[in-house]
């Protein structure tokens, strides 16, 4: 994140993370709008900050979830 970027603003790459990878869930994520389960396949859409959270879509139902560092990998 560059040092001119809002800490409130969404951004494209972070840390080597870029928008369009792909990660894997490695634990079960629950919003209110529904669950997404262990080992979906997502592709990252952008990332927010503070805390850093990657805002992913569910490769398999089309549909978008916020979930945090720890809850996936990134899939070669």
């Amino acid at each position: 994140m560059a040092n001119n970027t809002k800490f409130y603003k969404k951004s494209t790459e972070h840390a080597g993370i870029q928008v369009g990878d792909k990660f894997r869930l490695i634990k079960d994520h629950h919003e209110v709008h529904g669950d997404l389960p262990k080992d979906s396949v997502t592709v990252l859409m952008s990332i927010s900050h503070f805390p850093t959270m990657y805002y992913l879509k569910d490769l398999e139902t089309g549909r978008t979830f916020t979930v945090p560092l720890h809850s996936v990998e990134r899939m070669p």
